[in-house]
């Protein structure tokens, strides 16, 4: 009797410390996180199970900007459309980037240089006649007809629009447009004054540009610039010839004439 009794005791202690350490087991389980969002990513595989993918890091030799780099210098694209028929442009001087500076290389064979310390290029192109390069401090030029970078003080402006003529370039901001003429190599700056750029265009010495208040001329050899009031009418299409330029608005049509200089006014509905 007294042995059966003690092995009874024995029975009840194996299965208390046999309970004790199945619970011991599973206090940890408890207290994982059930959450797959926070810590592991989980991803369902083909076969619709969830499986722990660890987290991709970024190696640490590698940079990532934070922000992406926004881009603050466009192309311009008119608003009117342009109908001239451009002839095939040969582009006759080019650049190369170098150390800090900016080699040009003239049809002649000249070598202009310009030094780039201290300024970030934020655009640079050649075509035709002339080159420009636009920083955050200047705006530069070198033509044909030049021997040296043209600057142009550009102040405070962030975001431009860029517009390439053969013989003209045009850089615009929301406050003003600066026109690089290859013949003088010589930055011209116009104001706006409540007033928006729609069109610009270059076709031999002659530029033509539309805003929402004016048409303007520019005879490029002689620097002369020749305007006219649109009168709140819209410009719907332009064309750039030889001997004229005819700005089209609705039933109306100011024709510029380059042998008088001067623009004259037609009603297309006589």
């Amino acid at each position: 009797m007294f042995f059966w009794s003690h092995s009874k005791q024995t029975r009840k202690l194996l299965f208390v410390l046999i309970g004790i350490s199945v619970t011991i087991g599973l206090i940890p389980s408890l207290f994982a996180n059930p959450d797959p969002s926070d810590g592991d990513i989980y991803y369902i595989d083909t076969v619709g199970q969830n499986r722990p993918r660890p987290q991709q890091r970024p190696h640490p030799d590698l940079h990532v900007p934070s922000v992406p780099v926004k881009q603050d210098v466009t192309a311009f694209t008119n608003w009117s459309t342009d109908k001239t028929a451009y002839p095939y442009i040969q582009t006759t001087i080019n650049f190369v980037e170098g150390h800090l500076s900016f080699k040009a290389f003239l049809s002649d064979g000249t070598e202009v240089s310009y030094s780039t310390r201290g300024e970030h290029v934020r655009y640079s192109k050649c075509y035709g006649d002339l080159c420009i390069i636009v920083s955050q401090k200047n705006l530069l030029g070198v033509s044909n007809s030049s021997t040296e970078w043209e600057k142009g003080h550009i102040f405070g402006e962030e975001r431009y629009q860029v517009a390439m003529g053969h013989k003209a370039a045009l850089v615009t901001s929301e406050r003003k447009l600066y026109v690089y003429n290859s013949y003088t190599n010589h930055w011209d700056t116009i104001s706006l004054e409540q007033e928006s750029l729609r069109a610009f265009a270059n076709l031999h010495d002659k530029v033509a540009i539309i805003t929402t208040r004016r048409i303007l001329v520019m005879d490029l050899p002689t620097e002369m610039q020749f305007e006219q009031n649109l009168l709140l009418r819209g410009i719907s299409q332009f064309e750039m010839r030889d001997g004229f330029i005819n700005f089209y608005s609705g039933d109306k049509l100011w024709m510029f004439r380059h042998q008088t200089e001067a623009f004259e006014e037609v009603d297309l509905t006589d």
